[in-house]
C-alpha cells in the first residue's frame, strides 16, 4: 500500500430521470497517508444533482479518519452538507479490546452514545489490507465486519467478491493529467472487486450499498462504481499523486 492523494471525475452512471435530478457530475479528493503510529484517510465529495426543470442542487460529503497500525484504536469525523446547509456532523472514535475482541465505538457528534462493536470487527484501512491480501492469496470471496465510522449505521457486514488477478496496464488513458506518472502501474497485478453492505444484524438479502472497483495490489483504486440502489454513480481517476515514505 502506498500513501497517495487520488482525484476522480464523478459522472452518472445509471437512474436519474425523475423528478428529484436528471443528471449528477462532481469531484472526488482522496488522501491516504501513513503518519508512523497509523494511517489517516480524507476524502471530500461534492456532487452537483441537476434536472431540467428545477435548480442544482449541491451536496458536499467530507469524511476524515485515523487507524492506528494495531488495528484496535480508530478515530473519524463526517461532515454533510446540501446548498451549504449541515444536514448531519458525526465525530467519535471506537477502540476494540486485544483480549475479548469485543469493541465500542463512543459518538460524540451529533448526540453522545455507544456502539457495541462484535469479535471479528475491523476498521477501514484494515479492510482494504485484508482484501488486497486475500486478492494476493488468490481468494474469490471474503465478508467482514467493518465499522466506517460515518454514523449510527455504519457497522455493516460486507461481503467482497474478488476477480482473477490481473497484469497489465489497462487504465492509462483514464488519467489525463501531464502531472502524473502512469509507470506506477507497471508490473502490478489488480483485480475487480464488488462489494455489498449489509446491516449487521439484519436479514435482507439485499444490500444497502454496493461499491464496484478496480484495485492494483498497491492499493491505488483507478475506477469504481459507486450505487446507492436508485441511482449510481462512477468515479473515474484522472490524477494522482505519491507522498514519501515517512521518517518515524
Amino acid at each position: 500500500m502506498v500513501a497517495h492523494r487520488a482525484i476522480y471525475d464523478l459522472e452518472l452512471l445509471r437512474g436519474g430521470g425523475g423528478a428529484d435530478f436528471t443528471n449528477v457530475g462532481g469531484k472526488m479528493y482522496l488522501d491516504w497517508n501513513d503518519v508512523c503510529d497509523g494511517w489517516t484517510m480524507t476524502q471530500h465529495v461534492r456532487l452537483f444533482f441537476s434536472n431540467a426543470n428545477g435548480p442544482t442542487m449541491q451536496n458536499d460529503f467530507s469524511f476524515s479518519s485515523w487507524e492506528s497500525r494495531s488495528g484496535l484504536n480508530f478515530r473519524y469525523s463526517m461532515l454533510s452538507k446540501t446548498n451549504g446547509e449541515v444536514n448531519e456532523r458525526v465525530e467519535g472514535k471506537a477502540h476494540i479490546d486485544p483480549v475479548t475482541g469485543m469493541g465500542k465505538a463512543t459518538f460524540t457528534k451529533p448526540t453522545k452514545f455507544e456502539m457495541e462493536l462484535p469479535v471479528g470487527t475491523i476498521f477501514p484501512t484494515q479492510h482494504i489490507f485484508d482484501t488486497v491480501d486475500h486478492a494476493l492469496g488468490g481468494g474469490h470471496s471474503l465478508v467482514r465486519y467493518v465499522f466506517s465510522g460515518t454514523g449510527d449505521d455504519s457497522l455493516n457486514e460486507v461481503s467482497a467478491f474478488i476477480s482473477a488477478g490481473r497484469g497489465g496496464v489497462p487504465y492509462s488513458e483514464s488519467i489525463d493529467d501531464d502531472d502524473t506518472d502512469a509507470d506506477w502501474q507497471k508490473n502490478l497485478d489488480h483485480w475487480a472487486i464488488s462489494m455489498g453492505y449489509f446491516p449487521f444484524g439484519g436479514e435482507d438479502s439485499r444490500p444497502e450499498f454496493e461499491i464496484h472497483f478496480e484495485i492494483f495490489e498497491n492499493g491505488i483504486s483507478p475506477l469504481m462504481d459507486l450505487d446507492y440502489g436508485t441511482f449510481a454513480i462512477r468515479g473515474t481517476m484522472k490524477h494522482v499523486e505519491f507522498y514519501p515514505v515517512p521518517d518515524c
